[in-house]
Order: C-alpha cells, then sequence, then structure tokens
C-alpha cells in the first residue's frame, strides 16, 4: 500500500477537484507502476552480472594460490563467464527487439543440429548433477529456412529454463510431420504459475514469482513469429517431480515448408 492510498479516505460527497484529477491520478499510477519494474529489471541486471563475476573471481583467486591444475575450477570459471555472455547476449537481443519488427537472416538449417546444440549448451550453463535430461530426436536431418543464430536462443532458453525449475528430469523431443514442427521440452518442476501464462509474451512486467520480467518468453516469442512459428505451454507428460506438482511443458512449433531460402 502506497502512502497516497493511505491518505485517499472515501467521501459521500463528490470533490470536484478530485474527480478533475483523477486522469492525473491514473498518469502517476502508470509511471508509479513503469518506475518499480525498471528497478527490478536493474536488480535483476545487477544479480545477474554479480553473481557469475564474483564466482569467477573466487575461482581466480583459488587457482592464483593452488600449486597444482584444478581443472574442476576452471569448469567453474568457465560455466561463469558463459552466463555473463548470454546475459549480454539477451540484453542485446532486447535492445534489438525493442527498436523494431525483427528481420531473420534465412538460411537452411538442420533443426536436428540445432536442437542438439541448444541441447549442450543448456546442459552446459544450467545442467544440474541431480537432473537428468533424455532428448528424442529424429534420425535423419530436418532441414528448415530460419535464422539459426535466433532459434539456437530460443531452444537453449526453453531447455535451460527446464533444467533450472526441473526436480529431477527433462525430456527434449522434436518431431516433424506434415502439420509442421515441433520441439516439445517436459521437465517435472513446479509448472507454471497463472499470472506467468497470463502475461505470456509480455517484456518488462511485475511479477510475484521467480521467473523474472518475461524477457526469456517475450524473446522466444518475437523471434518464433517472425519465423512463422509458435509457443505453447501446457502439462507436462513426466510424473509429478519431489514437489508433488505436475510440472510444464512448452512445445516451439515451426512450419515445415514455408519461408524456403531462395
Amino acid at each position: 500500500m502506497t502512502v497516497r492510498s493511505i491518505l485517499e479516505t472515501p467521501s459521500n460527497s463528490q470533490d470536484p477537484m478530485k474527480s478533475s484529477s483523477s486522469p492525473e491520478r491514473s498518469e502517476r499510477t502508470d509511471a508509479e507502476a513503469a518506475e518499480h519494474v525498471r528497478t527490478q529489471f536493474l536488480r535483476r541486471v545487477a544479480h545477474d552480472i554479480a553473481s557469475p563475476t564474483g564466482v569467477t573471481l573466487t575461482v581466480l583467486d583459488e587457482l592464483a594460490a593452488s600449486d597444482k591444475p584444478r581443472p574442476e575450477l576452471v569448469a567453474m570459471a568457465r560455466r561463469s563467464l558463459r552466463r555473463l555472455m548470454r546475459l549480454s547476449e539477451h540484453l542485446a537481443l532486447v535492445a534489438e527487439l525493442e527498436a523494431g519488427p525483427l528481420e531473420p537472416e534465412l538460411a537452411t538449417i538442420d533443426l536436428r543440429a540445432l536442437t542438439k546444440q541448444a541441447v549442450d549448451e543448456a546442459l552446459t550453463i544450467d545442467g544440474r548433477k541431480d537432473v537428468v535430461a533424455a532428448s528424442d530426436l529424429p534420425g535423419a536431418p530436418i532441414l528448415i529456412a530460419g535464422d539459426a543464430r535466433l532459434l539456437l536462443v530460443v531452444m537453449r532458453e526453453v531447455i535451460g529454463n527446464a533444467l533450472k525449475l526441473a526436480s529431477s528430469r527433462v525430456e527434449v523431443s522434436l518431431k516433424s510431420d506434415a502439420g509442421g514442427i515441433a520441439l516439445r521440452v517436459d521437465d517435472d518442476g513446479p509448472g507454471f504459475a497463472e499470472e506467468s501464462t497470463a502475461t505470456l509474451g509480455q517484456r518488462f512486467v511485475k511479477r510475484s514469482s521467480a521467473r523474472g520480467l518475461g524477457l526469456s518468453l517475450s524473446m522466444s516469442l518475437d523471434i518464433l513469429r517472425a519465423h512463422g512459428g509458435s509457443l505453447a505451454i501446457t502439462q507436462s507428460r513426466l510424473p509429478p517431480g519431489r514437489r508433488g506438482t505436475g510440472g510444464a511443458a512448452v512445445t516451439i512449433t515451426l512450419p515445415s515448408t514455408s519461408n524456403d531460402v531462395a
């Protein structure tokens, strides 16, 4: 509750001054909400920079004091630096999306190979020892016209989010038929909160959950729409995890025959 809401007590009589200032109060409320979201965003970015940076500095201090190779510390530093690179990539992509309509650089790509790369990169950054990741990929390549850089961001983020939230298992499957191509990622985590699905695709929205400001999903939707694709969230087909709740399934759909490269 804000100070203004405490001071504004109900009255039986209509105050002309109060009535005339209603649009102004609405504008102030919108401005305060926008300021709150900006503050949240800056805090989140600061945390996402400070956390891997702190780990890397600690690792470097340990390596400097060690008189023998420490490959496990080198792996920790690499993981932290990859997280920083991902954050930089996200911020640059958000700026690109905010500047205007996205124009993918189309080329013939193999979605099977791209999915495998996305799984490998997601495991490198967000993999956990207590979560098993399984993949069900077709034996033959699946060729489409698309922007490999942008689609890799989408796939890696969806898989990475599943790895971070899963209780014990994530399954990635890629299927192609006459209706199109579907990449499905199932996890046995807590699922998506109602507010997350209600604001699906909106950037910089205020949320009470720990899913942040909607950057990953909004970026993914913009990229997929630019490819004629879509994204849907449903119930996971995996058994409930340790929390006892049904997990989430995120399905990326892309056309199989459109956007042919000339």
